[in-house]
């Protein structure tokens, strides 16, 4: 039953924060939910998930996909297997929502795709050291390409034109969110113009670049509140690349509906 922690690098666009298989699953509660994706699926024997009224019985071969912070419990209803999948990074979420998954999305193993067989390979493989992490980055995105009716070449597809100016922008707003970055410069490095970078942004994720920096930065936020609960709200307004802790805070409780130090109680 091995399970495996940060397998890729967090500056890339997609990333694997854990996976693991051959689980005895026991029951969990968390009434605040799981800061990033969590793919949770059925090997052996028979499990529940409950999501908000709804329960969803899962068995061998059946899964769910839970967007974060979405209060869920699960727990077996006969001894119970699983293998699962967590992932993070700022284009997951804008990718999912291309599919509408408000809360949670529920497929299963098909002809078409395993996504079992993925875990399994994906463990196989690290544990290989097979892998590069754009390799093992590429492998998550095309994982979750499944999550819709089993159609991937209908989902968020990117014209090439602007596939060569948005995938550099998007590494960009990544790596260096940090930095006090300017969409007129990023559109400058790639010698395109700010008009036409807001376009391709909105028609690809529905949303400016500008706040596409901004929900990225927020989300790096929400890792850092939880996982370094020693930092203070300031240095972590500055590490993540707001230029005063009031616009941080601002902003978080507009995104959220709380302010930072009360998100970090939820989970602290």
């Amino acid at each position: 039953m091995p399970i495996y922690f940060q397998l890729t690098s967090s500056s890339l666009p997609i990333s694997l924060e854990s996976i693991g298989n051959q689980w005895p699953q026991p029951s969990i509660k968390r009434p605040h939910g799981y800061p990033y994706y969590h793919w949770l699926q059925t090997e052996q024997g028979c499990g529940e998930v409950f999501i908000a009224d709804k329960r969803i019985l899962l068995t061998p071969g059946q899964g769910v996909l839970i967007a974060p912070f979405i209060p869920h419990t699960y727990s077996p209803v006969t001894e119970w297997q699983t293998n699962f999948a967590t992932f993070k990074g700022g284009i997951v979420t804008d990718f999912l929502n291309t599919i509408n998954i408000q809360s949670y999305i529920q497929t299963e193993d098909s002809t078409h795709f395993s996504f079992s067989d993925w875990i399994n390979q994906m463990i196989d493989n690290h544990q290989k050291n097979a892998l590069t992490d754009s390799d093992l980055s590429v492998a998550c995105y095309q994982f979750l390409l499944y999550f819709h009716q089993n159609k991937p070449q209908e989902l968020c597809h990117i014209p090439s034109e602007q596939e060569k100016y948005l995938l550099p922008i998007i590494h960009e707003i990544e790596t260096n969110y940090a930095e006090q970055l300017s969409i007129e410069i990023l559109a400058k490095k790639n010698y395109i113009s700010h008009q036409y970078l807001n376009r391709i942004f909105r028609q690809q994720f529905h949303k400016s670049p500008y706040q596409y920096l901004i929900d990225f930065r927020l989300n790096k936020s929400k890792e850092l509140l939880i996982s370094q609960p020693e930092l203070t709200i300031q240095e972590i307004s500055f590490s993540v690349g707001f230029q005063s802790p009031s616009q941080f805070i601002a902003l978080f409780k507009k995104k959220t509906a709380f302010t930072p130090k009360q998100f970090r109680k939820l989970y602290c």
